[in-house]
C-alpha cells in the first residue's frame, strides 16, 4: 500500500476501521489504535487519520486532539433523536420518490424489500443490517435530492454502527419494507408516509414517548 498516495489509501483504511466497528472488534468507547492499524495495513498514519476524520464527520468516532480517538457511544436519548430525524428525512424521501420516481425505480425498491424479507428469515445480523441500510438508501436515491441523500447516508451509517452492538434490542416492526414499497409503487403518498413513519417509530421505540410523530395516522 505504501506506493499509493494518502488520498487513495483513505477509503480502504476507512472500510477497514468501519468493519472493525461493525464486527464489534472495536466496541463503543474503545480507543482506536492508530499506530497498530497503520502497521497492520502497511501505511503511514496520514491515511489512518484521514479515515478517522471521515468517520468523525459521520458521527461514528470521537477525536480528542493530541490525545486519542474512540468509537462513539449511543445512549437511549441519542438513539431516539436519531429515530426522530430519520422519520423526518424518510417521510420527505417517500414524498419525493413518489413525485420523481419511475416504475423502474419502484421495481428496484421492491426487489430490495423482497430481499429484506428473505434476509430477515435466514441471514445473520450484519447481513440483515446491511440490507435494511440499502433499502432506505435506495429510497433517498429515488428522491433525487443530493442534500437529502447526504444526510440520509449519515443517519443510516450511524444506525448501522448502533445496531452492530444493540441488535438484540432492535424491535421487529409490524410494518415491513415490502408494505412501504407496495404503497410507493401504487403512488399512494398518504399511506406510504404513514407506513414509513410507523415503521421507524416502532423500530426506535418512539410511539409511547413521542406520539405526536404519528399524529393523524390510523396506524398508531
Amino acid at each position: 500500500m505504501k506506493t499509493q498516495s494518502s488520498a487513495s489509501l483513505t477509503e480502504p483504511v476507512y472500510d477497514h476501521i468501519l468493519n472493525l466497528i461493525l464486527n464489534m472488534e472495536l466496541k463503543p468507547g474503545d480507543r482506536i489504535p492508530e499506530v497498530t492499524i497503520a502497521q497492520e495495513l502497511g501505511v503511514s498514519r496520514t491515511p489512518v487519520r484521514n479515515a478517522l476524520k471521515q468517520l468523525e464527520n459521520e458521527g461514528l468516532v470521537v477525536i480528542y486532539p493530541n490525545r486519542f480517538v474512540q468509537v462513539a457511544t449511543y445512549d437511549d436519548e441519542m438513539i431516539q433523536n436519531l429515530g426522530i430525524m430519520r422519520i423526518a428525512v424518510d417521510s420527505m424521501a417517500v414524498r419525493l420518490a413518489i413525485f420523481r420516481g419511475s416504475n423502474e425505480d419502484f421495481h428496484r425498491l421492491r426487489t430490495l424489500a423482497e430481499k429484506c424479507c428473505i434476509i430477515d428469515e435466514n441471514a445473520g445480523r450484519l447481513e440483515r443490517i446491511r440490507n435494511d441500510y440499502l433499502f432506505h438508501l435506495q429510497l433517498s436515491i429515488i428522491a433525487r435530492n443530493p442534500v437529502l441523500e447526504k444526510y440520509q447516508s449519515q443517519f443510516l451509517r450511524q444506525m448501522e454502527v448502533m445496531l452492530s452492538y444493540r441488535f438484540v434490542e432492535a424491535m421487529t416492526a409490524s410494518v415491513t419494507h415490502l408494505m412501504i414499497a407496495d404503497a410507493i409503487e401504487a403512488r399512494d403518498e398518504e399511506l406510504a408516509v404513514k407506513l414509513t413513519a410507523t415503521h421507524l417509530a416502532e423500530f426506535y421505540h418512539l410511539k409511547e414517548n413521542f406520539p405526536f410523530l404519528l399524529k393523524n395516522t390510523h396506524l398508531l
